[in-house]
């Protein structure tokens, strides 16, 4: 699907550029982000399209209604300077759960099990595990440096 993405240029040095995906302000949803440099900014606002494209399959919309094309929304952002069309296959996430086959040491599994039945903010193992791989995958996003633009 085909996504129109707003970049704010930084006013200097010490200022990420913005990234704003209108689209989803005809659900209700507003999608920003933010790179801290230029090479980050496609793959900041692919991963902000599919944690919102996500949260709007959760709440019961379909993701087609999405699906606008090229359309120009300069007037409605003045601050965003540059504007691209991004292409971001979506079909993956219309489907339900999936079923995965992983290893883990016997030790391991217990130790999960317990933690999950004293954490009663996780439904289930798998529960767990999803979580803990999105936090350790976000926490990995923000700690990735960039270089300077001319370095």
């Amino acid at each position: 699907m085909l996504f129109m993405v707003g970049i704010e240029s930084p006013a200097d040095e010490t200022q990420a550029f913005g990234i704003v995906i209108p689209v989803f302000e005809k659900l209700g949803y507003g999608c920003f982000s933010a790179a801290d440099c230029q090479e980050e900014i496609l793959f900041k606002a692919k991963e902000a399209i599919l944690l919102m494209a996500e949260e709007v399959i959760n709440d019961g919309h379909l993701v087609d209604s999405l699906n606008e094309g090229y359309r120009d929304y300069q007037a409605l952002h003045p601050k965003f300077d540059q504007w691209m069309a991004l292409e971001v296959p979506l079909e993956a996430l219309k489907a339900k759960q999936k079923r995965l086959n992983i290893t883990l040491s016997e030790s391991q599994i217990v130790r999960i099990d317990s933690f999950v039945a004293f954490h009663r903010e996780f439904k289930d193992r798998s529960d767990f595990l999803a979580k803990a791989a999105d936090k350790l995958m976000n926490s990995a996003d923000s700690v990735r440096s960039c270089s300077k633009v001319g370095d």
